[in-house]
Parts: structure tokens; C-alpha cells; sequence
């Protein structure tokens, strides 16, 4: 249930948010979806409850037994960021209204609340979660809830450091990819490609399964993509690309497929419906043609060993960054709207010397050199996602 305060804060682990609709709603949707062969993924958080009051003034008597007490809390501090002690421990909230930290170490509370997701997830036929501010939560109970809920985790572990983001992987199956996202932010927003490059070949040292990371460009804590000085919807396009064909998976914020642009919060969580589901914007258009090359890819050598592969920066410049996955090799720039006559010369590939190959954005073809090499041909700035052409299937007729 709903804080009524703030209507997505929760204060009851055990019921819905009336805000979003009915048990026999969520059922209908859960139902509907995995008929079409789609998962259902719900965002949960077991690190707090929310209050109506200040942290020194909270009638903890509201909240449903066993959380009805101050002793299912965490004593209330402010957190001090650079002591991870204090980021598990103190409160995210202490204004009106504030977020009381559960109190992991107590066993009956923590166990109440793990088992309300794991509930959820067996009612609801919940197929992964994602679970907020998973940072704020020690490492032991995040596998404890793992192993209770029993479904794909992507915990949300908000740094930039990829040692220590890494650290969260195996008490959870999954971490949103906020060290990525930072490389990326920064190589596309006028830096050059090495950060992302080098961030590529960290994480694929770092993480046992790189390819169950949560990648994504904008979410609902971040100021939107579009947001972003100089930004135009040509990075837009690159970006999506690059998402589509990295290793992890790609995650689409609703909106971004429109252009939304709000930064702060609430901006950056405006209602999708007056957009009219358009689905003939350029970016909508531009996704859906990546899930369908993506597919296409990853039928070629069969679905379980394309998504087991990792991508791999295979040449970069201040404006490009190559990468090889499975059968396609992806061309990325930076440059934006104001494009650019200078192509990439492509140093090696997976493709063989003398291999003709088709960029299926734009159907133009090139010729593969010794060791792999060849000319990724100027596109107005825009991506490249290059393939055999015995492989293009019904693309590029």
C-alpha cells in the first residue's frame, strides 16, 4: 500500500498500491503477457517503509505487524555517503516524509519482509524483479532474498565503480549498470570512446555473467538522455544501438522513445499518454528495427550461444567506438546531428578476408581485408550495424 503522503512510497509490504489497481488486475496482466510469450518484472524495496511524519516523530503503530514497532527500524541518522556502514544502516528520508530503514538484522522483521516478494512473486507469477536501493541493504540479506524470491534480481546499486558494484553480483543474480552508464553518458555526451571502451573490458573481467547486467539510458532517478546539452536525437539513435548490441540487457525507460526530456524529478517521470503511443516517432521506429536485427543475430548461431557471447570493443577513435558480438559488428559515433565526413577504418573483425558485408540500417556494403579490416564508410554521423551478407536474412533485398 501507498504512503499517502507520496503515492509510489510504500507503507504495507503485504497489500498493492490501490494507485495502480486490483489483485485481479495484476493477474490479468500477468496472465496476458506471458501468453504472449512476454516476462512480468516488478520494482520492490525491502530497505524501508515511508512515513507521514519526520524521522523523530514516527508513528511506527500504522505499519502492519511485525513493522509496528520502533525496533523493526534502524535507529534514525542522516547518511553519510563515504561510509558504507551508515549507507546500510541510517535513513535514505529523515524530512516529512521520511523512508525508516528496516532493521535487517532483526530476523522475524526481515524474514516478514522477504517473504511478502516471495509471496508476491508465487501469486502473481512475478518472473524478476527489480530491486531498489539494494545498496542500502548488507550483502547477506540481499541473498537471503534472493534465494527466498527465487526469480532473476537486478538489485540497484547506485556508483560508478565497477569493483564495488561487482561486489553485489552473487548475492544477487544482477546489478542495474550504473558504471556502463556513466561511461557511457560521458562518451557520448562530448567525450571520446576510451572510458566506454575500457569500462566493455573491466566488466567482462569483473562479473561472472556480464550479459545479466541491466543496461540502460535513461531511468526514472537520472536526468533523461534527451536532457542532456547538445544532445540530439542522432545520439539518440547511436546510443539505442549501442544498448541493443552490448552485453547485458537493454533497458528502454518508457519515453525515451519519444524524446521525453525532463531532467529533475518529477520531469523525468512524465506520463506517457499524452504522447498518443505514437508509435511512428523516429526513435520508436529505430528500436523496434534493432529488436528485430537483434534477433536476427541471435538466431544465426542460436539464441543461448548469442546471449552467452559478450561484446567486445574491437577499435575506437574520439568519435567511434567498434564492437563485434556473435555475427553482427556494431559502428557507434558520437557526433551527433552535426555529422561527419571521416569514416572508421575498422582495425579487425570476426569477418573473413574477403567477406562482403551489408550495414542493415542503411543497406550499404563493404568488402573485408586481411585480418578482418575494413572501411565503416561515413553515415551522416549515424550507426552501423554490419553483417555477412549471406546472413542478412530478408533485410536489404
Amino acid at each position: 500500500a501507498a504512503c499517502t503522503s507520496i503515492p509510489d512510497w510504500g507503507d504495507d509490504p503485504f497489500t498493492l498500491n490501490p494507485h495502480f489497481g486490483t489483485a485481479d488486475d495484476l493477474k490479468s496482466l500477468s496472465d496476458t503477457l506471458h501468453s504472449r510469450g512476454m516476462s512480468l518484472m516488478v520494482d520492490v524495496v525491502v530497505n524501508h517503509l515511508a512515513a507521514n511524519q519526520a524521522s523523530g516523530s514516527v508513528d511506527y503503530s500504522v505499519f502492519p505487524a511485525p513493522f509496528n514497532a520502533a525496533s523493526a527500524f534502524h535507529t534514525p541518522c542522516g547518511i553519510d555517503y563515504d561510509n558504507q556502514g551508515s549507507v546500510e544502516n541510517c535513513w535514505l528520508v529523515t524530512d516529512t516524509p521520511s523512508l525508516p530503514d528496516v532493521n535487517s538484522e532483526n530476523g522475524d522483521v526481515y524474514t516478514a519482509m522477504v517473504n511478502s516478494v516471495a509471496d508476491l512473486v508465487k501469486t502473481y507469477g512475478i518472473d524478476g524483479i527489480r530491486l531498489d536501493t539494494a545498496k542500502h541493504v548488507p550483502k547477506e540479506y540481499l541473498a537471503q532474498f534472493q534465494e527466498a524470491v527465487g526469480v532473476y534480481v537486478t538489485g540497484e546499486v547506485l556508483d560508478g565503480n565497477p569493483d564495488f558494484v561487482a561486489g553485489y553480483e552473487g548475492p544477487l543474480s544482477s546489478v542495474l549498470n550504473y558504471p556502463l552508464w556513466y561511461a557511457l553518458i560521458e562518451s557520448f555526451m562530448g567525450g571520446d570512446f576510451s572510458r566506454l571502451s575500457t569500462m566493455m573490458s573491466t566488466e567482462a573481467s569483473l562479473f561472472t555473467d556480464v550479459n545479466a547486467l541491466a543496461n540502460f539510458l535513461d531511468n526514472h532517478d537520472q536526468p533523461r538522455f534527451a536532457s542532456r546539452e547538445g544532445n540530439d536525437v542522432v545520439r539518440d539513435r547511436n546510443a539505442a544501438t549501442f544498448l541493443m548490441f552490448a552485453s547485458g540487457i537493454p533497458v528502454v525507460y518508457y519515453g525515451f522513445e519519444h524524446r521525453f526530456s525532463g531532467a529533475a524529478d518529477p520531469d523525468n517521470r512524465e506520463a506517457l499518454w499524452p504522447s498518443g503511443y505514437n508509435t511512428d516517432a523516429e526513435l520508436y521506429k529505430h528500436i523496434a528495427l534493432l529488436h528485430q536485427i537483434r534477433d536476427l543475430a541471435s538466431d544465426i548461431g542460436g539464441k543461448a550461444d548469442y546471449f552467452a557471447w559478450g561484446a567486445e570493443a574491437v577499435g575506437t577513435s574520439s568519435q567511434y567506438l567498434a564492437m563485434k558480438r556473435g555475427p553482427v559488428l556494431v559502428v557507434v559515433s558520437n557526433v551527433g546531428g552535426q555529422g561527419t565526413t571521416e569514416g572508421f577504418s575498422v582495425p579487425a573483425s570476426q569477418f573473413d578476408s574477403g567477406d562482403v558485408v551489408v550495414d542493415l540500417l542503411t543497406c550499404t556494403t563493404a568488402t573485408v581485408g586481411d585480418g578482418g579490416a575494413f572501411e565503416s564508410a561515413a553515415n551522416n554521423g549515424e550507426s552501423r550495424v554490419w553483417i555477412r551478407t549471406q546472413d542478412k536474412g530478408s533485410y536489404c533485398p
